[in-house]
């Protein structure tokens, strides 16, 4: 009987991350966001490395 409640809640966290990825992915970003994004990234990076 545990067994089928830890699988069925497994079930639900797979369930809502599919969704979220499939939501997330459905909206692109802008070239303009896309750019400042990777900018973010890239500064971030530089300064961890110093």
């Amino acid at each position: 009987m545990i067994t089928y409640v830890c699988l069925g809640l497994l079930f639900l966290f797979v369930a809502s991350r599919a969704a979220a990825y499939y939501f997330r992915s459905r909206r692109a970003l802008s070239p303009e966001k896309l750019d400042q994004h990777v900018l973010t990234v890239l500064q971030t990076r530089e300064r961890e490395n110093k």
